[in-house]
């Protein structure tokens, strides 16, 4: 005997917000309903997880939704809630029925609904639907480097600057660390992670939706050119014969040394294998490590940026 399953359907912005515990879906059988709810919206019978509505959910860990989609997949309660509250365009959520109970009286949505059994749900992402909750959202448009840099963002800026970071969890680490210490904004250059991937997004715990992202196949000379104008200071965080301990620069006393208070520190981090080319590090006013014991390589980057991060901001 095959299920069905109801979803809401798409409304417009115009149109008003509904309350989940008034459009939660019935499950139903071939002989009839299974279960009743109160639909208050129009609804279109699902008789198959094969449906194309369901097809951005599909298969998830094989399927990630690439750069060129136009979305990307939010996943867990806590990232989809802070997701809803933000400028994002959300198009759809999917929720199992347990969690739609759950989360009856917390979400006003403006977008498809669709909610299914634990299995079914399971069987469509392509594995455990334990959170129960993921949504489906828009892309927003690249921000130029200009725009991030023009915020009013007080005195002395902090922007990280990662010109190759391949880890999704590093990523979101890194956005979660940025989100807790104010920084402006976060820039990625060639070859680096998809910052929608949804790991990455998971892992910011949904800090994401509120730091800009640019990603940038000229960073470098985007760079060169706003440090020819004066119009930033640039820190990389690496150990070479030249660089200087991080504990001995007293970083904070200096950033605005010769640029305006309101330009932009720019802390720029290594990939997480083979940190910073030469290129790079030829661009920065300062190169500054982290003294560490000898019989250890290297900091994971988000350990790293945690303690300049600290630097940056603190008040002597």
């Amino acid at each position: 005997m095959s299920l069905f399953t109801y979803v809401s359907q798409g409304w417009s912005e115009n149109s008003a917000s509904l309350n989940v515990k008034d459009i939660l879906p019935e499950i139903i059988a071939e002989d009839g309903p299974k279960s009743a709810h109160n639909f208050k919206m129009p609804s279109i019978r699902i008789k198959q997880l094969s449906d194309s509505r369901l097809t951005v959910y599909r298969n998830l860990r094989q399927t990630n939704l690439v750069r060129q989609s136009g979305h990307f997949i939010a996943e867990g309660w806590r990232v989809v809630e802070r997701l809803l509250n933000s400028s994002f365009e959300v198009q759809s959520l999917l929720l199992s029925e347990k969690r739609a109970e759950v989360l009856a009286d917390q979400i006003d949505i403006k977008a498809d609904l669709f909610v299914l059994p634990q299995r079914e749900a399971s069987q469509l992402i392509g594995f455990p639907f334990h959170d129960g909750v993921l949504a489906c959202a828009k892309r927003l448009e690249n921000p130029s480097l200009g725009s991030i840099i023009n915020q009013q963002a007080g005195k002395n800026p902090i922007l990280i600057c990662c010109p190759k970071i391949t880890a999704p969890d590093n990523l979101g680490s890194l956005i979660r660390l940025g989100a807790s210490f104010g920084v402006q904004g976060i820039l990625l250059g060639p070859g680096s992670v998809d910052p929608y991937i949804r790991r990455t997004i998971r892992v910011s715990m949904g800090t994401f939706f509120n730091v800009p992202i640019r990603t940038d196949n000229n960073l470098l000379s985007e760079l060169k050119e706003l440090r020819q104008q004066n119009r930033c200071k640039i820190i990389a965080a690496e150990k070479t014969n030249n660089s200087q301990p991080l504990c001995d620069a007293i970083v904070s006393t200096t950033i605005t040394n010769s640029v305006d208070q309101s330009s932009p520190t720019i802390l720029l981090l290594g990939n997480e294998a083979d940190g910073l080319d030469t290129e790079w590090l030829d661009l920065a006013d300062k190169i500054l490590h982290i003294p560490i014991q000898t019989n250890v390589d290297s900091l994971n980057v988000t350990h790293a940026a945690a303690i300049f991060l600290h630097e940056l901001t603190r008040k002597y």
